[in-house]
């Protein structure tokens, strides 16, 4: 806990690297499987090493990810759909060279033109601003009391800004895949719940 999260996430990285190589994993998966799952993995475990991350870290962070090339699109919208605006809000800060205090208050309250701009600026793709904003203004309504919802909801609500689960498409894949794993990981929670009534 104590090291730095670029550094963690590096170990995060390379334990992967070692379970997607081990022989085990190999005749079980085969190849291409295992390396699928396994960078899947780390993608969910990134996301997850950002709730330990204090703010002051999150630039080292986003640095270290954009460098290996992590800080993707993909990996951007996974963060806001888990709800954490903060990094996000840094990774826009990094990404469109604006300044903090600008990017912390468009997240905030910022209209969608200009969130939209900011996005663009920051190099998100348009196809993406849509489910980007439907996600950041539920999360808002949260951080100010006016709605209880997770990562189910938020993914769902996501979804249905593409046109549901009908629409095709990668990034339909992408959001599909972030509410299949949040519906898994609240279906995990309640028989968890259950078993120790």
């Amino acid at each position: 806990a104590r090291l730095p999260a670029d550094c963690r996430h590096m170990l995060l990285v390379k334990l992967g690297e070692t379970l997607k190589g081990s022989p085990l994993v190999l005749a079980l998966m085969g190849a291409a499987r295992a390396d699928r799952v396994t960078r899947d993995a780390c993608v969910k475990a990134s996301v997850t090493l950002i709730e330990g991350t204090r703010a002051e870290e999150h630039g080292a962070l986003i640095e270290h990810l954009r460098l290996r090339g992590d800080l993707t699109a993909s990996f951007i919208i996974r963060t806001i759909a888990h709800g954490k605006v903060d990094f996000f809000g840094s990774a826009l800060v990094a990404l469109a060279q604006q300044s903090e205090q600008r990017v912390r208050a468009l997240l905030a309250g910022g209209h969608d033109v200009a969130l939209q701009a900011l996005f663009r600026s920051a190099g998100l793709a348009a196809a993406t601003h849509g489910i980007i904003l439907r996600a950041l203004k539920v999360w808002r309504e949260v951080a100010n009391g006016k709605r209880v919802a997770g990562v189910q909801e938020v993914s769902w609500l996501m979804l249905k800004e593409l046109g549901g689960q009908s629409a095709e498409g990668d990034l339909v894949g992408l959001v599909k895949s972030i509410h299949l794993d949040a519906l898994r990981e609240n279906a995990r929670g309640h028989a968890l719940a259950i078993a120790a009534a």
